[in-house]
């Protein structure tokens, strides 16, 4: 039977990258359309625009957060299907697929066990403001609910991308966001025979949208790669496989939940601040995002060429994907993020024409392109890490990146530390003090300030363990 996808071991390089990269990117797209087209309407609500944009603003660190654990088996499931495609061991293939049905079960339960037991606990730390509490919950319960499907959608996907077959994904997405830009109006402001949803009207359009995605993934992978489905009676615990993914995938869970964490503690913060900076942030988050795509691509497209020609022992074949990764990364982010840097005023005014949004959404746009474009490149390290199954590294620049650099300067440079207690008759307090003046009339643009900052150094911690060379050992036995 002849096997889906792309043979990466072989071929142009640029070629095989641009191949895979494009359907993903454009899958990328369309994810960020789904959300991008949320916002848009939601800015249309008159008087309640601006709750609704930062109910849905608030959602995007906590769902990312619950569902980070199983973004990590996601990484996991390409790199293992690159390794043995590259490897040509077809039968472990459909072990990973098993093992994998038995993992996302089981993960599912927990996942809203969890999400639903504690919802109003982590709205609190959140520090919702009491106006949008309520509303913040019906949400995120939905959007809960329905990343169950969304977890289908992503299994596909990784075994797919591992296959090196980016374009069935991208079918998949395109008639999901599709559903999505249809119901979304009718669904919020009662078209037809709707009813007016407002906020809960996007949710249910998301659900719904996420559930037809979950329908065709699983019609997809019986119809398109039957070769790798296992048989009813093969589907059990299998000691070694399930060590693999665990080996693999439990570090770059615990990288995602930590920056989901960490994004929930600047959510927070961002909180602290009111509606008016909580709708710009929501809306920096979708524009740096939307140009952030074509990066998250690249760095996916070349996850699974290095996947494969590691599975393969191509070594240097894998390095030289890298230096290619790099150019298109860097030529595609640096026009992107010029456009945002010139227009952000006019591109905060798209979603909301509320004054003060606006004022503060202006001054946003100058700094964060400059944090984006440094974080793009970073991408590319992330992308060979994680296609090569050594997902220590992604975990620990993650680590550094927020909870060592980015929200300690947040709090630094903006002078919330000054407020601590035993803080103010200590030695550091000059320090500090001097520290959080530059921001002291908007203290909240440390947010963006902070982001520049662990870019950057991240940047250089992770050229350094690519260097190192670890990443060059494949995660199978061949």
């Amino acid at each position: 039977m002849a096997v889906a996808g792309m043979d990466l071991t072989q071929g142009n390089l640029f070629k095989n990258l641009v191949k895979l990269s494009l359907p993903i990117m454009f899958s990328n797209f369309l994810q960020m359309f789904y959300n991008l087209t949320d916002a848009f309407w939601l800015g249309k609500l008159g008087e309640h625009a601006r709750h609704a944009v930062s109910v849905v603003g608030l959602a995007f660190p906590l769902i990312f957060f619950l569902s980070s654990f199983g973004f990590g088996f996601v990484i996991a499931g390409t790199s293992l299907i690159a390794q043995y495609k590259g490897a040509n061991q077809m039968d472990k293939m459909k072990e990973v697929v098993g093992q994998f049905f038995l993992i996302m079960v089981l993960f599912s339960i927990i996942f809203l066990v969890v999400g639903l037991l504690f919802i109003n606990d982590i709205l609190n730390i959140l520090q919702t403001p009491d106006v949008i509490f309520h509303l913040a919950k019906q949400y995120i319960t939905i959007i809960l609910i329905g990343m169950i499907f969304m977890f289908v959608s992503l299994s596909y996907q990784s075994f797919s991308h591992g296959l090196g077959d980016t374009i069935s994904p991208m079918k998949i997405q395109l008639i999901a966001v599709g559903l999505n830009v249809v119901l979304d109006p009718f669904m919020i402001f009662g078209i037809g025979f709707f009813p007016r949803m407002e906020t809960i009207g996007a949710a249910w359009a998301t659900f719904i949208s996420r559930a037809l995605a979950a329908v065709i993934a699983v019609v997809f992978l019986f119809k398109k790669t039957p070769y790798i489905i296992p048989k009813l009676s093969e589907i059990k615990p299998a000691k070694e496989m399930l060590k693999r993914i665990l080996r693999i995938s439990i570090p770059a869970s615990l990288a995602q939940s930590m920056t989901g964490f960490g994004f929930i503690i600047l959510q927070g913060f961002v909180n602290s601040f009111g509606t008016i900076v909580m709708a710009a942030y929501a809306i920096n988050n979708r524009i740096i995002g939307f140009f952030m795509m074509p990066a998250m691509g690249i760095s996916n497209g070349l996850s699974s060429i290095i996947g494969q020609n590691i599975g393969a022992r191509k070594i240097r074949r894998a390095e030289k994907s890298v230096n290619v990764a790099f150019i298109l990364v860097f030529a595609i982010m640096f026009t992107g993020c010029m456009l945002v840097y010139f227009f952000g005023g006019s591109i905060t005014k798209f979603f909301i024409n509320d004054l003060q949004v606006i004022d503060v959404g202006r001054r946003m746009f100058k700094v964060t392109p400059i944090a984006a474009c440094l974080f793009g490149t970073l991408f590319v390290f992330i992308g060979a890490f994680n296609g090569s199954g050594h997902t220590k590294p992604v975990m620990l620049l993650n680590i550094i990146r927020l909870w060592l650099i980015r929200i300690p300067l947040v709090y630094i440079l903006s002078g919330t530390v000054l407020h601590i207690a035993f803080l103010k008759d200590s030695f550091l307090y000059p320090l500090l003090y001097r520290l959080s003046l530059p921001l002291s009339t908007y203290p909240y643009e440390s947010l963006w300030w902070s982001m520049v900052v662990s870019n950057s150094i991240c940047g250089i911690v992770a050229y350094f363990i690519y260097k190192k060379g670890d990443w060059k050992k494949p995660r199978i036995n061949t």
